[in-house]
């Protein structure tokens, strides 16, 4: 131990020595301040950039398929209308968004002054995998002035036509979320009940009204999602 020290103090007492150490302890300071300045300041975007997830907009290329049926109801009997979705209707890589249904009638008794007659609706909950507890649905209705009845069913889930932005790690995961085909897809049933309503009796006499003319419009929703990736 006691030779150690004479030998550091040896070294330490001589000028040229001290003035080398200070040198390379000077130079060693240097050279990893610049390393710690390169890594915390000019590399630091790189390196946390290979940590983002990128963000990717998703937007949707929509096409309405509308179809149309029209069935004449007996006075008061209910009758269905059936709506098929399969692949035969929807094209490649689209999924089922939302359906709207139009049902229109009007009086066709032909008897003068004869009122509207009672037409009530009801989609029935089953038949797809939809979101049947969504509170934008109109899944029942009725008129008596011979105006439209409107429905509307939310299918595939909070897709409403309008761009989202999402962070994933690729495309395909950024699209995954609306690449399901389970949704929309079986046979739904709309049930038509008609009831006619007479005119009071007057002096011109008129036929017995029996039966009215509905018609029913499909209007289906589909859409093909697409993903771009946002610039940095």
């Amino acid at each position: 131990m006691q030779g150690e020290t004479s030998y550091l103090s040896l070294i330490f007492s001589d000028e040229e020595s001290r003035k080398l150490i200070f040198v390379m302890l000077a130079v060693f300071l240097v050279t990893s301040a610049y390393q710690t300045s390169v890594f915390y300041y000019f590399k630091s975007e790189e390196i946390i950039g290979k940590y983002d997830v990128p963000s990717w907009d998703i937007s949707f290329e929509n096409s309405d398929l509308n179809v149309e049926e029209t069935q004449i109801i007996a006075d008061g009997t209910t009758a269905s209308y059936f709506l098929e979705i399969d692949d035969s209707i929807l094209m490649e890589q689209s999924y089922v968004g939302f359906l709207n249904v139009v049902v229109s009638y009007d009086e066709t008794s032909d008897n003068f002054a004869d009122p509207c007659d009672f037409v009530s609706v009801n989609l029935r909950p089953e038949g797809i995998v939809a979101q049947w507890d969504n509170e934008s649905n109109t899944l029942s209705g009725s008129s008596d002035q011979c105006t439209d009845i409107l429905l509307f069913i939310q299918i595939y889930p909070s897709f409403d036509g309008s761009n989202v932005t999402v962070e994933s790690d690729t495309i395909d995961e950024a699209l995954d979320p609306w690449s399901n085909k389970i949704y929309g897809v079986g046979e739904l049933n709309l049930e038509v009940e008609v009831n006619t309503q007479q005119r009071v009796e007057g002096p011109i006499p008129t036929q017995q009204d029996e039966e009215e003319t509905v018609t029913v419009n499909w209007w289906l929703t589909t859409f093909m999602p697409m993903a771009t990736q946002l610039d940095e």
